[in-house]
């Protein structure tokens, strides 16, 4: 009992003796009873001494596993340690306290093991998260060339192509049908911009780039019309305002998938007011106009602080409250926001593909950015920029840990990189074969459709490749339908975006096929609508 450690044990053997004792002759006890004294006293002895050798061996112990890292190579200590492995990079110093510190604690809370930097490059990786592009050569370093060699399931927390929507170029000249001011990319339509000012003399403009600073309100004189990658914006002047502050809604959204096309967006916003009031209105003061790094908080405006800080309703729901109350449907601007991201993707989409160097069965991509809106008096939405890398330090603000850390937990489970299955496991399933393959089987891909029962070959029709067999034998949609199907499982607060095919055409045959899936699954699960 002793070296087991077992006290409650030991203390209900002496009460047990204790009770013998009491049944026992008094002559025998007497005898007795300076026997059983010294054998507790030598127990209580024993059982000290055994503990004092238990601390020391544990001690030492520690001492000694604490010191393997430093004894054996490292192809040795990689095999004992068979974490999965993050490989994540940013400029500056103190990145692990600095402004990526939710996220190294968010590979830490998933139990990765974290390297940094390129002197020690890593044999082995599983996710490489950079806060600069990773897929070229000159700002991706050493992780560039990993990525040249990586296979799926390895992935990398950037999508080729993504300056097409992450420039603020590219997204304000893309011709969206909706959600965009009207912009004029510089200098190659200067005399455009100019006549289109002088017939509209009343309206105010702005000059932006792709660095997205110093934006201020100009005149058509005072435009730099020879400044290249630039562009010339129309400044929305009738603003909704919340006491007197413009403000602008932050729209995380992550893209899974090229082709066929996948984007989700987090059901949380983040809310940012201007620092100073927006009336009266004064073109040289930006703080009334311009939402900075200082900018006001939602629990400081005094509109939204009892619902924000006592009703401990989310950002969103403190703005759909607040509308409602002065007869507005805040359900408008939701429904809008969501509709422009799906168009920038979809008109972007081809562009994006055409420009990517491996293929998607090769590495897993994906990547997050923030899509900034902001929305006039009468509930229209008007997008500002998307933002690659976005903003996820509570630095600043203390009270926004709260929604980075659930946004990179949505993310990192919607991506497959949190998974709770072991090491082993995923070995183990990843050589079956997908009949066998327990988190999604070909069973779980396979639905009723009408049409599979004229489906003679699975070259009759497109839409053929969806039955049966045929489905099985394609692995190019099966694959993406498999990771569709482990996403809508795992997407905790992530939501996908419904894509309206009717504005334009799908981009790819598995595009249509995965629309067709989509919507079959959608007649008996209302989650998939």
């Amino acid at each position: 009992l002793f070296l087991c450690g077992k006290r409650r044990k030991f203390e209900t053997a002496h009460l047990q003796v204790a009770m013998l004792l009491r049944s026992m002759p008094r002559g025998t006890t007497a005898v007795l009873i300076p026997v059983l004294v010294l054998s507790l006293i030598t127990s209580a002895l024993v059982y000290h001494a055994l503990n004092e050798l238990q601390l020391r061996i544990e001690s030492a112990l520690s001492r000694e596993i604490a010191t393997v890292p430093e004894q054996l190579p490292i192809a040795q200590i990689d095999a004992i340690d068979n974490r999965r492995v993050a490989w994540i990079g940013g400029h500056g110093k103190d990145l692990e306290t600095g402004y990526m510190q939710h996220i190294f604690e968010a590979f830490r809370n998933y139990g990765y093991k974290i390297v940094t930097g390129c002197d020690k490059v890593p044999e082995h990786w599983d996710v490489i998260w950079l806060h600069e592009y990773a897929l070229s050569k000159s700002s991706g370093g050493c992780h560039y060339e990993a990525v040249q060699n990586a296979h799926w399931p390895q992935a990398v927390n950037h999508i080729p192509g993504s300056g097409y929507y992450s420039s603020k170029v590219y997204l304000a000249t893309a011709n969206l049908s909706t959600g965009v001011p009207l912009a004029f990319r510089l200098p190659s339509q200067a005399e455009e911009f100019k006549a289109h000012a002088a017939m509209h003399p009343d309206l105010l403009w702005v000059q932006k780039d792709n660095a997205h600073r110093n934006i201020r309100i100009k005149s058509v004189d005072a435009i730099d019309f020879g400044k290249t990658n630039s562009f010339v914006q129309k400044f929305v002047d009738n603003p909704l305002l919340i006491d007197n502050r413009k403000f602008d809604i932050g729209i995380y959204t992550v893209v899974t998938s090229l082709n066929p096309l996948r984007v989700y967006v987090y059901d949380e916003v983040l809310i940012r007011f201007c620092p100073k009031d927006y009336h009266p209105f004064d073109v040289e003061d930006v703080d009334k106009y311009v939402v900075g790094d200082d900018y006001t908080p939602i629990w400081e405006i005094p509109s939204l602080m009892k619902l924000y800080n006592e009703g401990r309703y989310s950002m969103r729901e403190s703005i759909s409250i607040h509308l409602k109350k002065e007869g507005k449907d805040a359900g408008k601007i939701w429904r809008q926001l969501n509709d422009v991201i799906a168009e920038v993707f979809q008109a972007q989409q081809s562009k994006m593909v055409e420009s990517r160097q491996w293929n998607e069965a090769d590495l897993k991509f994906f990547e997050l950015s923030r899509f900034d809106f902001v929305v006039d008096d009468q509930l229209n939405v008007f997008l500002m920029e998307a933002n690659m890398s976005p903003n996820l330090s509570s630095g600043h603000f203390k009270p926004n840990q709260l929604i980075y850390e659930q946004v990179l937990m949505s993310i990192l489970s919607l991506v497959g990189l949190a998974n709770p299955l072991s090491v082993a496991a995923v070995h183990d399933f990843g050589s079956r074969s997908r009949s066998e393959f327990p988190p999604v089987s070909d069973r779980d891909l396979a639905l009723s459709f009408d049409f599979c029962s004229e489906c003679d070959s699975c070259e009759k029709e497109e839409r053929c490749s969806l039955c049966g067999v045929c489905l099985t034998a394609d692995q190019p949609l099966s694959d993406a339908l498999s990771e569709l199907l482990r996403e809508h499982h795992d997407r905790r607060k992530m939501r996908r975006l419904t894509l309206d095919w009717t504005k334009k055409q799908p981009y790819s045959r598995l595009d249509r096929l995965q629309s067709l899936w989509i919507d079959k699954k959608c007649e008996w699960d209302q989650s998939w609508c």
